[in-house]
């Protein structure tokens, strides 16, 4: 059982920063990137990078790493590419993700990498193009993640 979300959205700081504190805390966030095993390894300005540990609970029944685990990355990534660009207190979530399996990852795959780079935005949604590759660069799927942006709270 995973831990619950133990990561503080402080409304005081931008999404970037926000993103390199959950960088520094890793799995430690808890929540479903916790349960995943995944966390940011890589951030700047509407890009981000997110790394997955493969363990064997992450198999599916003909022994890949399951097509859930590569749609759950690149949402993350898609996310976290936006939250890079957020004002203090802004928030968001995804309004529509696509996704096209290009390779089954080998169940032996060591990690998984979902690269999220942001090609349109406004002040109210962005648009993310994301790939998630394997540890031997296998290219496993290509996405794109619609994102709205939620104004702060006043």
């Amino acid at each position: 059982m995973s831990a619950p979300v133990r990561f503080h959205l402080d409304p005081d700081l931008d999404g970037l920063e926000l993103l390199r504190r959950w960088m520094v805390a890793g799995v430690e966030a808890g929540g479903f990137p916790a349960r995943l095993g995944a966390y940011p390894v890589e951030a700047r300005e509407g890009l981000v990078r997110v790394a997955c540990d493969i363990d064997p609970g992450h198999a599916n029944l003909v022994g890949l790493v399951h097509g859930g685990v590569t749609a759950s990355l690149i949402d993350m990534a898609g996310g976290a590419a936006v939250m890079t660009l957020l004002k203090p207190g802004q928030t968001l979530v995804t309004t529509d993700l696509t996704l096209r399996f290009l390779n089954g990852a080998p169940g032996d795959t060591a990690r998984l990498e979902a690269t999220g780079t942001v090609t349109w935005h406004d002040a109210r949604k962005a648009v993310v193009s994301a790939e998630v590759h394997t540890d031997t660069g296998l290219v496993v799927a290509q996405g794109t993640v619609g994102v709205a942006i939620r104004a702060a709270r006043v």
